[in-house]
């Protein structure tokens, strides 16, 4: 069930996806933009790149008769590493970057809930609006790394699946 080579190609191809996300994040937020908000969804281009390089690297290297199952293995241990690796380093940033930061975030968040205040009641109902607003006060920069754990981890299987259907014999 354990396959090392698997977890040997998660960690070399997500750590360093992981790591370029990072960077991409961090050069966001050294031009002066909000790494949390909509420029922040630029750090999410390197994920399919480092799934595919993945997982052709596993099937080139050792294991030519990659089927479906083992192709998307490997893009979800990439994928895996890439989440955790890019989340730690979002939380370090959030951390040390101090509450400035994550009230510049909220305040983005606040003004654009204000923005679709009409639209999100349609959809949520008004004591649902009004308990994320309130909510949003709350934000910790462990809300925010786990938040970007989840979007970077379910986004990426879905090309770990595409790669593995991809590289399957």
């Amino acid at each position: 069930m354990f396959n090392q080579a698997i977890t040997r190609v998660g960690i070399r191809y997500g750590v360093t996806g992981g790591i370029i996300c990072f960077v991409i994040l961090l050069l966001v937020y050294l031009f002066g933009k909000n790494p949390f908000g909509d420029y922040g969804r630029y750090s999410y281009l390197p994920v399919p790149f480092a799934i595919f390089w993945g997982i052709r690297y596993y099937k080139k290297f050792i294991d030519t008769e990659l089927g479906f199952l083992r192709g998307f293995r490997v893009g979800a241990a990439v994928t895996f590493y890439i989440s955790l690796c890019a989340s730690m380093l979002v939380f370090i940033l959030a951390y040390f970057a101090g509450p400035e930061l994550i009230q510049q975030h909220i305040q983005e968040m606040k003004a654009l809930l204000e923005q679709t205040r009409e639209e999100q009641i349609k959809i949520l109902g008004e004591r649902m609006y009004e308990e994320g607003y309130k909510a949003l006060d709350s934000i910790t920069p462990s809300m925010l790394a786990a938040d970007d754990f989840v979007k970077r981890f379910f986004g990426g299987l879905i090309f770990a699946l595409v790669a593995a259907v991809f590289y399957r014999k």
